[in-house]
């Protein structure tokens, strides 16, 4: 402790920015220099991982997430927050989480991660977040989207995850992928009435393409990928009940894994010029190298 109290207030402050958010805000009773130093810390992360069965005692520690949330974010004084993560188990407040975002957007959020463990939770998106110039990293997990806009722009978004999200209608996910022209990583797994029939991606700048759709429920859901991006170099697609639309031609590519339940011609011939191959059709290996 005497050697931390030696060290100056930005380093003190860059260390405690590799810590969760909970113990940065637990030093400030440390002493009176460590009282707000962790206000001045440029990312949050919020977690709240109870798996407690007990109603009362889940209702309690949704309480208290928001609270600390809330509260977290009120008492921030950095002007400029980097990253906010919230990985909850528990449920939260719409309202709640569309306020969160707005601050982080309007402290100029570069990173943004909102995921759930267990159960879907509905976000109320604010509109500014479809309009954010410094976003560059986002990840959405178990959300139910509430709408989204029909005009919108990620102008710095380069990485994109959007994991078992359900969509407000079939056109959400084209609206917010098609408006992020310099998206270069995408990550996209479906999941049961996400309300989505067909994923296309068509994004000149796109790198990397990881799509994941394993899950079948009653009554099924059949999604079909439409996938052209010129500029890919890595692609990997699990898909066990869905439909791969012809992709054409991916001349920069390097590395391709596809895990399928079915054979998907088509698909092959848009390998010509690929370097490395993994195909397992039907629980078989049918190419690889």
């Amino acid at each position: 402790m005497d050697r931390l109290s030696q060290l100056p207030d930005d380093l003190l402050i860059k260390i405690l920015s590799f810590v969760p958010t909970k113990c940065a805000v637990a030093t400030s009773i440390l002493s009176k220099r460590w009282l707000s130093l962790w206000t001045l810390v440029p990312g949050l992360v919020f977690e709240d991982f109870s798996e407690e069965e007990n109603e009362e005692i889940n209702e309690i520690h949704v309480r208290s997430l928001s609270q600390f949330v809330s509260g977290t974010l009120l008492l921030h004084k950095a002007a400029v927050l980097e990253r906010v993560h919230l990985n909850s188990a528990t449920e939260c407040s719409p309202w709640e989480i569309g306020l969160w975002v707005r601050i982080a957007v309007d402290r100029f959020v570069r990173d943004l991660k909102i995921s759930f463990c267990y159960d879907h939770c509905l976000v109320n998106l604010p509109s500014r977040l479809f309009r954010c110039e410094t976003l560059e990293t986002l990840q959405l997990r178990r959300v139910i989207l509430s709408e989204v806009p029909c005009r919108l722009s990620f102008p710095s978004l380069t990485k994109l995850r959007l994991l078992s999200v359900k969509y407000s209608d079939d056109g959400s996910f084209s609206r917010i992928v098609s408006n992020c022209p310099i998206l270069d990583d995408l990550v996209v797994e479906t999941c049961h009435r996400d309300n989505v029939a067909t994923f296309t991606v068509n994004l000149p700048s796109l790198q990397s393409l990881s799509v994941r759709n394993t899950v079948r429920e009653s009554p099924p859901d059949d999604h079909l990928f439409v996938i052209h991006s010129q500029s890919l170099k890595q692609l990997d697609i699990v898909d066990y009940f869905g439909e791969l639309k012809r992709i054409g031609n991916l001349p920069k590519l390097v590395e391709a894994n596809l895990q399928s339940m079915s054979y998907h011609a088509n698909v092959l011939e848009s390998f010509t010029f690929v370097r490395r191959l993994y195909v397992c059709l039907d629980g078989e290996v049918t190419c690889s190298y």
